[in-house]
């Protein structure tokens, strides 16, 4: 048994039926002749009997006195978590992504282990994609893991050839003590008497950080005043997905025009330049150029794995308001240097300890508050933008071979858009997840992003470069 830290039980608290706080993996694979369901279930079966994160339920503390615990699910079956859909035909982009979209937008059961895979047949019309092929989404909730643990995790459950999964040794059936009322209380009282204790401290740290704060802050670039777009929206409940892969290769020669740029600030350039183009083509875009949330670490996520361990989150400027790309790179590669400098991790362990001193029950009456709130809330971002990184080497499940991998962000009142950036193989995907009612055209963000991508290419490749803007994306409808 596990008690969830201050940030994880936040999650819990702000999640609303209409806005699941999930994170998604998904995966497109080449079937081979031997992988069928029960092939697919049994290598998740091994999979799960490596992380024991998958087979617990939460444990709630009377009345919400303290935070909720991990507890082995003494009724933990496989089926109730894996399940197996087809599109209907003809089983295009279109209709995988409105299935995607409906899942992102499905909260939840918590009394089960807070997640679900879906092994997604019919895929004959997704143009790129052999026949044949299925796709597999994984969902995970927020409390469990962040897109890059979630990554992480899917990734040691693959293998590196074509070898099917073995069965036997693969039990998952553990049985812990479950509590009493009376001994979570007693514990909620001695938590609680621990971490008030502790008050002063975090008094004192958060003192500190604040006055180190105030001195970086004059060596760091100033953001523009956030503007409020129609991204800054509260979620409703129905969601758009959409994806874009783009050249590994051709992001390396394009940050070799801005000396000390990274894939991240080029892959920003990018964002930047789909939202610029959108909102134009909208009659909206802002003078002020948007600011986006990002990781601290994201550069080096999509150079090599994600260490362990949790990291901040900085904002930076997108540069919306610049029409040149290298001038956009230009000014993100400054800013980005100057947010890397930063320690925001130090801010991510003082929230976690401010956190662990409310109450789960004031957590979610003050998350329920922040959500009515919406858009009238402070803005933090337009948008909101990670990145994982997977395998330069060709990675199998169940026998069949990985041919494309994105990941799904989720919502959070007062933005309705996020990025997600996958590196896999010699490939850079851009996983996108939005309102439907902020971005009811997914299509023609699309066509922004493809128009931004060419115009870099143009800008910043040499002109002998060998790849063109249509063997980089996939068609949307």
């Amino acid at each position: 048994m596990e008690q969830l830290n201050g940030i994880q039980s936040s999650f819990l608290a702000i999640e609303q039926s209409v806005m699941p706080l999930v994170v998604s993996s998904v995966g497109i694979y080449r079937a081979s002749d031997k992988t069928d369901f029960p092939v697919i279930r049994q290598a998740f079966l091994n999979g799960i009997a490596r992380f024991p994160v998958f087979r617990r339920r939460l444990l709630s503390v009377p009345a919400g006195l303290d935070h909720p615990y991990w507890i082995e699910d003494p009724d933990f079956d496989v089926d109730c978590h894996l399940q197996q859909i087809a599109l209907p035909k003809p089983g295009n982009w279109h209709q995988f992504y409105l299935q995607i979209a409906r899942l992102q937008a499905t909260p939840m059961h918590r009394d089960r282990p807070l997640w679900q895979a879906f092994v997604i047949d019919g895929l004959d019309s997704l143009s790129g994609i052999p026949k044949g092929s299925f796709a597999i989404i994984m969902r995970v909730h927020r409390a469990i893991a962040d897109n890059g643990t979630l990554n992480e995790m899917m990734m040691r459950m693959h293998s590196l050839d074509a070898t099917l999964p073995v069965a036997g040794g693969s039990s998952v059936c553990t049985r812990e003590i479950r509590p009493g009322n009376g001994q979570l209380l007693t514990s909620a009282l001695r938590n609680h008497a621990s971490r008030w204790w502790s008050g002063g401290s975090i008094v004192r740290r958060s003192y500190a950080r604040y006055s180190r704060q105030r001195e970086a802050a004059l060596d760091m670039p100033e953001l523009p005043p956030l503007p409020a777009t129609r991204f800054n929206c509260s979620p409703s409940t129905f969601r758009v997905v959409c994806h874009l892969p783009i050249s590994l290769h051709d992001c390396e020669q394009m940050r070799g025009q801005v000396p000390g740029s990274t894939l991240a600030d080029v892959v920003l350039t990018l964002i930047g330049g789909g939202l610029r183009n959108y909102l134009l083509r909208k009659g909206e875009l802002p003078v002020q150029s948007l600011i986006a949330s990002l990781p601290q670490r994201l550069s080096g996520e999509l150079h090599k794995p994600s260490k362990k361990g949790a990291a901040g989150n900085v904002r930076v400027a997108l540069h919306s308001d610049c029409e040149r790309p290298l001038e956009r790179l230009r000014r993100l590669q400054q800013e980005n240097m100057a947010a890397r400098a930063r320690d925001p991790a130090a801010d991510l362990a003082l929230l976690n300890d401010s956190s662990e001193l409310l109450l789960p029950a004031l957590l979610k009456l003050g998350g329920s508050g922040y959500v009515r709130l919406g858009v009238r809330a402070p803005l933090a971002h337009n948008t909101y933008i990670n990145g994982v990184y997977g395998s330069d080497h060709s990675l199998y499940f169940a026998g069949a071979e990985m041919l494309q991998s994105f990941a799904l962000a989720p919502l959070l009142p007062g933005s309705a858009l996020t990025h997600s950036i996958s590196r896999w193989g010699g490939s850079l995907t851009l996983g996108i997840n939005a309102c439907r009612e902020a971005l009811p055209d997914p299509d023609g963000y699309l066509k922004s992003l493809q128009e931004a991508w060419q115009s870099m290419r143009d800008t910043l490749l040499p002109g002998d470069s060998t790849t063109s803007i249509e063997d980089d994306l996939v068609e949307s409808a």
